[in-house]
């Protein structure tokens, strides 16, 4: 059972006591406390006159993470689970605690800029359609990460990526990710997903879609969920105007480009609940081959730059596309949770 580090709240909450709460912000952490930090001071430097709560839900950390909290951060509340239990699973422990109008699950290895909350809580509040919305992300240098926000997955948007079509031509071909190119505008952006490192959920979308499904332990869980938001009635925007840094990875690539292959395996789950499997092959193949020449660029950038960044990237596609042909054959398998938070 996890450690709760806080007064006990009811699972159910009246209207009276979530009108106390503007926003519950649910960080999920895992030896991440070398960004906690400064996640935390922009989060509170953000907060503005908020009324908010932070709950951090630890999944067995072996770092200082839960020590460096307690003492820096005493108005932070803790679940402190004694195995890893997955991103899912985690928030979702955070989401039953959360006391707020709008939920905002948050990677630890990311920092807000003092507008943030309060830009999306007004877009959210004058759109109320809207069930669930997401910032730019982007890396320490400014550049717009991949991942932010993105189409199902499906053949078209899977070939579109696999080529780069999305990219070379964004207004027609939509692909897995949101080109970068479209990030240039600040007008809010119609998608099917959001990144669960920085997504804001209006609680009553999140109550009439459930929670996140823990059969991911982490990574799709986030597409699936904005799925059943939109099946219930709501739309998923991405906000390009407000830019958040991620340092993507900061809790993953502590066990190296392998891990990131588990991005796959979450595809895999994901896919076989809506296709069959040799549909669910023919786009493993198609995207295997858009991780070949992702890697073969980034093999070619180190011959010429010699820089390790791009060894990184490279043995990061080279897990995915090895990790693409298995599944193509053979079906993932739910994970479990992981005793000492290691897999």
């Amino acid at each position: 059972m996890p450690a709760v580090e806080t007064h006990p709240t009811p699972l159910l909450l009246n209207e009276a006591a979530q009108a106390t709460v503007d926003l519950s912000v649910i960080i999920v952490n895992w030896n991440a406390a070398a960004y906690l930090p400064a996640a935390l001071d922009s989060l509170l430097a953000a907060q503005g006159d908020l009324a908010m709560e932070i709950v951090l839900v630890d999944n067995a950390s072996s770092d200082d993470s839960l020590a460096l909290v307690r003492e820096r951060y005493p108005q932070v509340q803790i679940i402190a689970n004694e195995v890893n239990r997955g991103f899912a699973a985690g928030n979702n422990q955070g989401i039953r605690q959360a006391r707020g109008r709008y939920i905002l699950l948050l990677n630890p290895d990311t920092e807000l800029p003092p507008h943030a909350l309060m830009d999306m809580l007004a877009f959210m509040g004058a759109h109320l359609q809207v069930g669930v919305a997401g910032p730019r992300l982007q890396g320490a240098k400014g550049k717009v990460q991949g991942g932010a926000a993105g189409y199902d997955p499906s053949l078209a948007t899977m070939f579109n990526f696999a080529t780069f079509l999305y990219r070379l031509f964004p207004h027609r071909f939509k692909g897995l990710w949101l080109p970068r190119s479209l990030y240039e505008s600040d007008d809010p952006i119609p998608v099917d997903w959001v990144s669960g490192a920085c997504m804001l959920l209006r609680r009553s979308a999140l109550d009439a879609a459930g929670p996140m499904n823990e059969r991911y332990f982490m990574y799709s869980e986030d597409v699936e969920l904005c799925r059943r938001i939109r099946e219930a009635g709501y739309g998923v925007i991405c906000l390009p105007a407000i830019h958040v840094t991620h340092h993507i990875g900061g809790s993953s690539r502590q066990l190296g480009p392998e891990f990131y292959a588990h991005n796959i395996d979450s595809l895999d789950l994901d896919l076989r609940t809506r296709y069959n499997a040799a549909q669910v092959a023919l786009m493993h193949t198609i995207a295997a081959f858009g991780y070949l020449l992702r890697m073969l660029f980034y093999q070619v950038h180190y011959w010429r730059h010699r820089q390790p960044i791009f060894l990184e990237l490279r043995d990061l596609w080279a897990a995915c596309l090895k990790t693409s042909l298995v599944r193509a054959v053979k079906p993932a398998r739910v994970v479990r949770p992981l005793a000492g938070g290691k897999e």
